[in-house]
């Protein structure tokens, strides 16, 4: 009788022990279920949280993007107007870019170009007047029209149609280089009836509307090319105003710059001459002055900065994140 009661004490104590240990093992498996396995298990993806590194998006470039020359037979320049027009909306549209005050920017395309040479260290001086990262050109190579109608009929259909070839260049003010040329096509088309002897595309105004619309089409093309060319750019700004202990910087809430981050400044460069054949060979990079760092904003982008290090600042030198 006593042995019996013995071992029920045993039993119930074994049995709590079980129990207790299955209740911490299911409690653990939950855990390491929910973990990732490995460290760099589901890096790529975005956290709880919100805040994954891919998220972190630094300030937004400043873009010029200077009137497309339309370098045709078709007298037209508003189409060329209209290239860069849609290629500026587009990126206003779904990427994350500034462009200078339209009031401000008068030069063209053609502007900078003689012969079959961009004058490259007009554009970069161009470029490094309105503070920008990144100065696009474009021209309007060729315009093809095209007709085909029935030949039986008073009033018969016509089919139109127009090919556009468009050329772009990127250049990097930073640098003072071209970092990529692209060239691409788009066409469009139009159904009408018109009488046995009339030509659909003799109204100048019907070619202009279907020229638009071949160059809507080449600019779409071109957008994920100047995305990736300026993807490859650093990101700079430059000291606007020194007073003090206070520096004021041409960038700020809507360029992205944030509170406390931390800018490395650097003298403007020198431009780089050949000196037999005069040709510009690009900018060399300044040498670093020291750090500030971003303490409040000023209007809708500028910002204020304390030195953080260094010194000897000047208003034009270049600042970049850190």
């Amino acid at each position: 009788m006593k042995r019996a009661i013995l071992i029920a004490p045993l039993t119930f104590s074994l049995l709590f022990t079980a129990c207790v240990r299955s209740h911490d093992y299911k409690r653990d498996r939950e855990f390491y279920e929910d973990t990732p396995t490995g460290y760099y298990q589901d890096a790529d993806k975005e956290s709880k949280s919100g805040t994954s590194l891919e998220h972190l998006k630094g300030p937004k470039k400043k873009v010029l993007v200077l009137g497309f020359w339309n370098d045709t037979p078709v007298g037209d320049e508003s189409l060329g107007r209209f290239a860069s027009e849609e290629l500026k909306r587009e990126f206003a549209l779904g990427h994350k870019v500034l462009f200078p005050e339209e009031k401000t920017v008068s030069s063209v395309t053609k502007d900078f170009v003689d012969g079959d040479r961009v004058q490259v260290a007009q554009l970069v001086r161009e470029g490094r007047r309105f503070g920008v990262s990144c100065v696009i050109l474009g021209r309007i190579a060729k315009i093809t029209f095209r007709q085909d109608r029935e030949e039986v009929g008073i009033l018969r259909q016509a089919e139109s149609a127009v090919v556009v070839d468009i050329e772009m260049k990127v250049f990097d003010v930073v640098s003072g280089r071209e970092v990529s040329s692209y060239k691409r096509s788009g066409s469009a088309t139009a159904s009408t009836r018109v009488a046995f002897d009339e030509d659909a595309l003799a109204n100048k105004e019907a070619r202009a509307e279907l020229s638009k619309e071949a160059i809507y089409n080449a600019v779409q093309k071109l957008i994920p090319d100047a995305v990736t060319s300026m993807e490859k750019m650093d990101w700079q700004g430059r000291i606007a105003k020194i007073m003090g202990n206070k520096v004021y910087i041409n960038a700020g809430k809507a360029s992205g710059i944030l509170a406390g981050d931390i800018l490395k400044v650097l003298s403007p460069g020198e431009e780089i001459i050949d000196p037999v054949t005069k040709a510009y060979l690009g900018r060399s990079e300044g040498f670093l002055k020291g750090t500030l760092e971003v303490s409040e904003f000023i209007g809708t982008d500028s910002a204020m900065a304390t030195i953080h290090t260094g010194g000897n600042f000047q208003e034009g030198d270049v600042v970049r994140l850190y």
